[in-house]
């Protein structure tokens, strides 16, 4: 196996707003999966598009495959595409609102239509966090992104956006397996702890993944939390007690397994990047994620390879994975290929 086949494990985010030679050089060197956008590489509809664009077009002429390009567009203070992009607001209020089917149908149905003219294919949408005290926002550092404390509410809500998305064609990713809505600690910065029963998850938390796992989404992403009657000494991104034997064992799910970012300091800080790609992938992710700096999945990406010329991973292994992101990459090919930038300009044009 070439070391450069392992990219296909990566998904990484980078600076800029227009597709540069360093850009391109990281494509090539690296060969991800997939990249994600932030604020930091979005000014406007067209720009945006143009970037796109550019990327997925070198990455049909490089391999023949399209690349998953995400983005976080949850609507309220989690939207990195601004106006004249629609805002909606939170995810809470919605759930709030006097009709929250429609509301929350319209906002997938809008967004999934407004990324794919930017030259999205992938939103980390729905959050099925369930908030532990609703009654109280500031115990959770989910907060307002959260459909709100009731399981089955949010696994209703959670189960039309992620079906509507799909039937557009941008694929959803479900987030933050097996929960975050206990936690007041922001696993941006530190290791947030969730003391909760394992018993108290089964019949709370886990409900909204468990009807994600039945229907079948395409993808999850796992929470940087430590879950100790779950597993004591890791999070869940990193911890095979988690990923594998409940997630896959257990509760049966066969789709892609994303890590959220292993460049926060809920792991960074204690583990290595390498340390990370290798815990996580060993746990049974599919996809490593690393959003500021990509520099990081070239390191990562190195640990992985003398892990399987070692044998402590193996060739099977990864065949899984690859094997996984193909199958995604295949159903929704048609959204893997180029937009049009004009299509953008068209749209938003009168919003400007």
């Amino acid at each position: 196996m070439d070391i450069k086949e392992l990219g296909t494990l990566f998904l990484v985010g980078f600076h800029g707003t227009v597709f540069t030679r360093e850009i391109r050089t990281l494509m090539e060197e690296l060969n991800p999966c997939g990249v994600i956008l932030f604020a930091r590489n979005i000014e406007d509809p067209v720009q945006v598009a143009t970037l796109n664009r550019d990327v997925q077009e070198n990455a049909l002429a490089r391999t023949g495959t399209g690349l998953f390009i995400g983005v976080d567009q949850e609507g309220g203070r989690v939207r990195r595409l601004k106006e004249p992009f629609t805002e909606f607001p939170p995810a809470l209020e919605c759930a709030c609102s006097s009709d929250p089917e429609s509301e929350v149908r319209r906002f997938a149905r809008v967004t999934a239509e407004e990324l794919l003219l930017a030259g999205f294919n992938l939103d980390f949408v729905p959050v099925l966090d369930v908030l532990s005290h609703s009654e109280n926002l500031e115990s959770s550092v989910i907060g307002d992104r959260s459909y709100g404390g009731k399981p089955a509410e949010v696994a209703r809500l959670g189960h039309i956006i992620w079906e509507t998305m799909a039937r557009r064609g941008v694929i959803p990713c479900a987030k933050h397996f097996p929960g975050h809505g206990g936690t007041i600690i922001d696993s941006h910065f530190d290791l947030p702890v969730d003391n909760r029963s394992a018993e108290w998850m089964e019949g709370f938390d886990l409900i909204p993944f468990k009807e994600a796992v039945e229907s079948s989404i395409d993808m999850l992403m796992t929470a940087h939390v430590l879950y100790p009657d779950l597993d004591p000494s890791l999070p869940a991104t990193l911890s095979s007690r988690i990923i594998q034997r409940l997630l896959r064992d257990n509760m049966g799910y066969e789709g892609v397994v994303i890590t959220d970012d292993l460049d926060m300091g809920a792991v960074a800080k204690r583990h290595s990047p390498e340390e990370c790609a290798l815990k996580a992938f060993s746990a049974g992710a599919d996809i490593l994620l690393f959003c500021n700096d990509p520099q990081k999945a070239f390191s990562a990406r190195e640990a992985v390879f003398a892990a399987i010329r070692s044998g402590d991973i193996s060739e099977e292994r990864v065949s899984q994975s690859f094997g996984r992101i193909e199958d995604l990459k295949t159903r929704y090919a048609g959204s893997l290929r180029p937009c049009d930038p004009k299509k953008a300009r068209d749209r938003f044009q009168f919003r400007v």
